[in-house]
Parts: C-alpha cells; sequence; structure tokens
C-alpha cells in the first residue's frame, strides 16, 4: 500500500508539472535540437526523414536524416504526428521521455526493501521526476531503453544472441548508452560463468557471438540507409569521429584528459554547467571510496557488476571529456544497474540507491533556474510569438530559406512556419547564398540593454536588411535581482534578403 502511495505521489506530481510547463512559457530549445530532434518535425509535417544545413553538409538541400542513429528523432515524429506542432511541442515532449525515465526509476528503487533511504530517494523521484528531463538529447530515452535491456540481460537465461539485439536497439537511440550496456554485459556474463573451470573461453566465446550479431544488426540499418542515401554513412562518420568539432569522439583533443582542464571549460560556460559536471564525477568516486570501505564484505559477482559502472566512467571521462550529458546518463544508470544486477536489499543496495538520490541532488539547481527563467519569459514570449508569421508575410515564397542566429532557443517558436530552417554557424560562409531571411535571436545574449546583435560572420550584412527588431530585451530575475549573467528573454531581429521583401499592412506583433 505504501509502494501505491508513492505511485501516487509521482503521478500527481507529474500532472503539475505538466500544467506548470504549459502556463511557463517554452523552454527552449537546446543547442541540439536541429541534429536530434528536427528531422523528426519535417517527418510528421511533410513525410520526409531529413535535414539541412547540419556540420559537415555542403549546402542547404535537404538529404537524408543521418547524424545520429534514428529513434530519438522517430520517437519526435511519432509524438508530433499527434500531438500539436507549436511551440510547445518539445517541451511537452522532452518532459514527456523524461517522466518516462523516472517512472522506470521510481519501478526499481520500490522493489527494494524499506528504508529511509528508498522512501526518500522515491519521493524525490515522484516530487522531482523533471530532474530525468534533458532538453533535446537522447539521454532519457537511453536510459529506458539500457535499463530495460540491461534487465532482461540480467536473467540467467538469456543467449548471447539476444543480448546483441538488445544492444543494438540501444544503439539505434544513443551510441554511448550501448557501450555502457555492452560493458555490463560482459560483466554479467563473466559473472554467470565464473563458476567455470573455463569461464575466460566461454566468456569470450558468448562476448563475441554477442558482439557479432549487434553489428549484423546495426550493418542491416546501414545498409538501408546506403541504399537510400550513398553518402549517409560519410555523414555520419564524420558527425560521430569529426575533428575540431567538439562534438565526436576526436573532440577531446583540444581538451586532452585533464580535469582540471574540463571543469575550466564547463566554468567558462556557466557555474551551473561546472556544478553539474563536478556533482555528476563525484558519484564515481563515491561508489569506489564505498567499494575501499566495504571491500571484505564484497562478493565476485558484486565487483563484476560494480566494477563495469566504474570502467563505464573512465570510458566517458577518457574519450567524451566534452560530453557531459554521457557522465549525466551514467549517474542514473549506474545505480540503477547496481539495483538489477544485485540482489533486493544486498549490499550494494543501499549504495546504488544513494547515488541515485545524489543524481537527483546535482539536478535540483538546474530544474530551479528552468522554472526561474521559463517564468520570467512568459512576457517576452507573449511579445515575441507572434514574430515567425510576421517574416513569413515579408518573404516571398513561403517554401523560402530562414536561418536561425543567436543559438537555437528560439527553434519551437519559428519551426512551425518554415519547413526550411536551419541553423547558422554548423557550415562555412559560402553554403548560406540561399538564405532568404534571419532570425538573429538574443537568447543568452550577453551585451547591453539596447545593444543590437550583429548579423554573423558568414552571412554577408550588406545582403539583408532589418524589418522587425526584437522586442525588449530582458534579464532573468528573482525578486528584482538578476540571477543570470545573460538576457534569455524570447525575441529576434528579423531580417529579409535585399530584393526579396514583400511589402505588407500586417501590424507589428
Amino acid at each position: 500500500m505504501k509502494n501505491l502511495r508513492l505511485w501516487v505521489l509521482f503521478v500527481a506530481c507529474s500532472i503539475v508539472w505538466l500544467i506548470a510547463s504549459l502556463w511557463m512559457a517554452p523552454a527552449m530549445s537546446g543547442g541540439d535540437v536541429f541534429i536530434f530532434r528536427d528531422a523528426g518535425w519535417n517527418l510528421a509535417a511533410y513525410g520526409h526523414f531529413e535535414s539541412a544545413g547540419l556540420l559537415y553538409m555542403r549546402d542547404l538541400a535537404p538529404k537524408l536524416y543521418s547524424h545520429y542513429p534514428p529513434i530519438f528523432a522517430l520517437l519526435f515524429s511519432g509524438y508530433a504526428s499527434v500531438f500539436p506542432r507549436n511551440a510547445y511541442a518539445g517541451t511537452v515532449f522532452n518532459l514527456l521521455l523524461g517522466l518516462l525515465a523516472a517512472g522506470v526509476s521510481l519501478y526499481w528503487v520500490l522493489r527494494q526493501p524499506p528504508s529511509w533511504l528508498r522512501t526518500g530517494t522515491a519521493c524525490g523521484i515522484a516530487v522531482l521526476p523533471v530532474a530525468f528531463v534533458f532538453m533535446d538529447r537522447p539521454e532519457p530515452i537511453g536510459l529506458v531503453l539500457s535499463v530495460t535491456a540491461l534487465a532482461l540481460v540480467a536473467r540467467d537465461r538469456v543467449r548471447p544472441v539476444w543480448i546483441g539485439l538488445l544492444i543494438a536497439l540501444v544503439f539505434l537511440a544513443h551510441p554511448f548508452a550501448a557501450v555502457a550496456e555492452s560493458i555490463w554485459a560482459v560483466a554479467l556474463l563473466l559473472s554467470r560463468n565464473w563458476t567455470a573451470a573455463d569461464r575466460w573461453l566461454k566468456t569470450l566465446k558468448e562476448t563475441v557471438i554477442t558482439g557479432l550479431v549487434c553489428m549484423a544488426a546495426i550493418g542491416s540499418v546501414a545498409l538501408l540507409y546506403y541504399h537510400i542515401d550513398h553518402n549517409s554513412l560519410r555523414r555520419f562518420a564524420a558527425h560521430a569521429f569529426g575533428k575540431h568539432s567538439g562534438v565526436g569522439a576526436a573532440g577531446v583533443s583540444p581538451l586532452g584528459h585533464s580535469l582540471i582542464a574540463v571543469i575550466r571549460h564547463e566554468v567558462a560556460f556557466s557555474m551551473l554547467a561546472a556544478w553539474m559536471f563536478m556533482g555528476t564525477l563525484a558519484t564515481f568516486f563515491f561508489l569506489a571510496g564505498w567499494l575501499l570501505l566495504r571491500r571484505k564484505d564484497m562478493q565476485q559477482r558484486d565487483w563484476l557488476t560494480a566494477g563495469a559502472g566504474l570502467v563505464c566512467g573512465i570510458v566517458s571521462f577518457g574519450f567524451f571529456p566534452t560530453q557531459p550529458g554521457y557522465l549525466m546518463l551514467l549517474a542514473f544508470f549506474i545505480p540503477l544497474g547496481l539495483l538489477i544486477t544485485g540482489a533486493p536489499g544486498g549490499k550494494l543496495a543501499s549504495a546504488a540507491v544513494a547515488l541515485l538520490a545524489l543524481a537527483i541532488f546535482v539536478r535540483i539547481p538546474a530544474v530551479v533556474v528552468d522554472v526561474i527563467q521559463r517564468v520570467e519569459q512568459r512576457a517576452s514570449y507573449a511579445a515575441a510569438k507572434g514574430q515567425p508569421a510576421y517574416l513569413l508575410a515579408r518573404l516571398a515564397s513561403p517554401d523560402a530559406v530562414v536561418g536561425l542566429a543567436g543559438g537555437s532557443g528560439s527553434y519551437d517558436l519559428f519551426k512551425p512556419k518554415f519547413r526550411h530552417l536551419v541553423a547558422i554557424g554548423y557550415m562555412g560562409n559560402d553554403a548560406y547564398s540561399g538564405i532568404a531571411g534571419v532570425a538573429n535571436c538574443y537568447a543568452s545574449f550577453h551585451g547591453a540593454d539596447k545593444a543590437q546583435i550583429p548579423l554573423p560572420e558568414v552571412l554577408d550584412a550588406s545582403n539583408f536588411e532589418i524589418i522587425q527588431p526584437a522586442p525588449q530585451h530582458m534579464w532573468i530575475t528573482l525578486f528584482g535581482h538578476r540571477v543570470m549573467r545573460a538576457q534569455w528573454g524570447y525575441g529576434c531581429d528579423l531580417y529579409v534578403r535585399k530584393g526579396e521583401v514583400r511589402s505588407v499592412t500586417q501590424p507589428r506583433p
């Protein structure tokens, strides 16, 4: 009955958060929205699973989306095919995925024997399910699929063939989650074979079978992509291993493997980012310290499963130090993995529940800042929500290519009006000759109150004329005091290429 009350609390709080999200201004789109979600919108609205103007593309022609595995974009396409495609589409979609991840986490916590730690953590998940929301990133669905796959792999008689298929499914949602899943699967196979005389050879054989099946499954999807577009796999490889972009496996080179360098990088971005990075990193030190203190009580299976978690952390930081989202994913995945692979109430259970509570605690400042920001943005959103229609009315063609500059925060505001909406800055100067209109936005703008942002250097400003300045710039405040270094209001300066302006009598929004 006590578990039922916690589930009721979770459902009630989820509904409250949904209503609050619809009352506040839409959450500004994440910086990766064009990479992760734009193709899904295009599929739902126009029937084409395509993207344009992304990193490593050479022109603005739409192409088959292949920069990242397809599950996240396809999920958004399913959502956008049923629910309204408006400025709140991304907000609600990301919230629903976060609630799903929170629900899965709550399920595994409530499987543990009653204790104050278990009850407190369950209450934290129920009251703050938005701690599992990642804006326009696939971490929540990667967590859900990897945790579900791990629960199936942990069964004693699961064959390597099925394990390989499950890992392939996780890869199609979140490649790094599949890496973590693979590490944990090998640890479980070794644990299962530990009593056999040939445990190492048997584990190696099963690992090879798992890997071959996984590669065959992923390869079949890759062949489908190649059949549709011969250059699609080249774009995927360029994004996954691209140098000088900071997004791929080769993106570690600017920072190397220095912890101090990574922390400085996060501090330069924002103190909140630095807090979340260091707080998440503390998860792994906490687990390592707990293992040392309890080393005499640990059994072979405990060491293998906990060791798998630590190896996942080392791989994340060692190869992807500029991807804090991976560490945050592991902050939830590792404790859930310990709960799934260990006996309920076992030696690792209390540490796992504590780690999950720590992961939620680390996310609290981000939730608070997000709420303050979106409440403060209501006025600027009301003033700016007519800008897309105004820009559309001034363009010669409704299918004209429009560029979004100054960050991707206003993506969901402009995307419902413009099929061909691209991010300014992914490509070189010559690629933007086809841009007919520009929304130069002030999200995260560092500058004086009435300062005007110049057009990006990749655009020739002499070719454009401004048709509407942004509504009044704004700061995010708390009790009248600024709480953020940048201006975070909605609103963009609207530009149209000279010679393509259409005269209208539409009033200014």
